[in-house]
């Protein structure tokens, strides 16, 4: 028999007893896994399996699939379709993210819908030192602490442990899985750093994604520290919030510590409704500069965003805000 002894450790503290979980399932071994192992563990749980619009028959399988697993084991199966091409569109966005975002929705609302405590994903070790990765690579200042293990109603119980952990998981009970194509597909760059660079960093060291994810478990606690310190510096100094536009002083900025001018800056971007996707780094670095330098008075920034400095202070708009000016 084989045991997930991290989940196990990890479902005390993020189960309350006689939880109700739904759990996210597309049919994959991870999700797949999870499930099975709520189940066994004699946890009270539903499944919510989104059909995403975009692989024709092999979606149609995956639903099926899923379905019939929750059928033979009595388990509620919930499902929703949806139309990510044409949400991708209308976002302006990948597909990936269209699909990150319907899913979520999804999830979200029906959990409310069923009355669900707690909602399960299946994401795991391998994913979170994937994660931390991608976001070193694209000059990220956020994202470092990888994925949390809890969020609101969202868990991830299966957070310490790795891939190989789930699929021998998977073998040992007899479970059958789905396989996404897409998935296999590198020119996504998760799915490079997957296939890729992950099996070179286990060369080095077999527990590589083990203790690259329990670094970003450490880098978490340590932002959210800090995360405090920056808002505490932030109420304190004048910043003002609105629903598309944020504001605060130049020098309260000026006057921070370098450790957290930068989070100062996120936290301030983190406030608008545009997500925190493409911003990095040198976009954080170039309001820091605006606040500071005697030249120029206007940035323009991802997401529509836009920067301003006037009589001191600083400025950060979201795009319908800015029509409106």
């Amino acid at each position: 028999m084989v045991r997930l002894d991290a989940a196990e450790a990890l479902a005390k503290r993020l189960l309350p007893e006689g939880a109700f979980v739904l759990a996210a399932v597309s049919g994959g071994v991870d999700s797949i896994s999870l499930l099975h192992w709520l189940h066994a563990r004699g946890v009270r749980v539903a499944a919510a399996h989104l059909h995403h619009g975009l692989r024709g028959e092999a979606a149609d399988g995956d639903e099926a699939f899923v379905k019939e697993f929750c059928l033979t084991r009595d388990i509620p199966f919930y499902v929703e379709h949806a139309d990510v091409g044409a949400l991708a569109e209308r976002m302006g966005v990948s597909t990936e993210e269209a699909g990150r975002a319907a899913r979520y929705d999804f999830l979200s609302r029906t959990a409310r819908e069923i009355g669900a405590d707690r909602v399960a994903t299946a994401h795991h070790a391998d994913d979170n030192a994937e994660t931390l990765l991608f976001q070193l690579i694209r000059g990220a200042r956020s994202g470092l602490g990888g994925i949390a293990p809890q969020r609101d109603l969202y868990i991830r119980p299966f957070l310490g442990v790795t891939r190989a952990q789930i699929e021998a998981y998977a073998e040992a009970n007899g479970l059958a899985h789905r396989l996404d194509a897409m998935n296999l597909d590198d020119a996504y760059a998760r799915n490079y750093i997957r296939h890729e660079i992950m099996p070179r960093l286990a060369t080095l060291n077999r527990a590589a994604a083990v203790h690259i994810a329990e670094t970003a478990q450490t880098l978490r606690m340590e932002s959210e520290y800090l995360d405090v310190l920056a808002a505490e510096r932030l109420e304190a100094g004048g910043a003002r919030y609105g629903e598309t536009r944020v504001t605060v002083p130049c020098k309260t900025l000026i006057a921070a510590p370098e450790a957290l001018r930068g989070r100062m800056v996120r936290l301030l971007l983190d406030a608008l409704p545009v997500g925190k996707k493409d911003f990095s780094a040198r976009h954080y670095r170039a309001i820091e500069d605006l606040c500071e330098s005697p030249y120029g008075t206007h940035l323009d920034l991802p997401r529509g965003v836009t920067a301003e400095r006037r009589g001191g202070v600083l400025s950060l708009c979201a795009a319908d805000q800015k029509a409106k000016t």
